[in-house]
C-alpha cells in the first residue's frame, strides 16, 4: 500500500493537528505561539508546505512498510519478506 498526500491533505492534518495541541495539550503560551508561527510559514502553496507534503509522505509510507512487512521462512540461502 502507498500512501500519497496532496499538500491541501497535508495542510489539512497540519491545522488539525496544530489546533488540537494549541487547544488541548499544557502549553505554556511562548509554545502555543511557536505552534501559530511555524502554522502560518507553511500557507496553502508555500515551499514549505511542499516540503512538510513530501515529508509526511516518507515517513507514512516507512512507517506502512514497516507495519506489514515480515519475514518468512528461510529458503535455501536467502530469506525472503512478503506484504501481509
Amino acid at each position: 500500500m502507498i500512501v500519497l498526500l496532496e499538500p491541501p491533505e497535508a495542510w489539512s492534518i497540519m491545522m488539525l493537528v496544530s489546533a488540537v495541541a494549541i487547544d488541548n495539550a499544557d502549553l505554556t503560551p511562548e509554545g502555543k505561539e511557536a505552534i501559530r508561527r511555524w502554522r502560518s510559514e507553511h500557507r496553502k502553496g508555500s515551499e514549505r508546505l511542499q516540503k512538510l507534503t513530501e515529508d509526511l509522505n516518507e515517513a507514512l509510507n516507512a512507517h506502512i512498510d514497516q507495519k506489514f512487512m515480515r519475514r518468512i521462512k528461510m529458503r535455501g540461502y536467502r530469506a525472503e519478506t512478503v506484504r501481509t
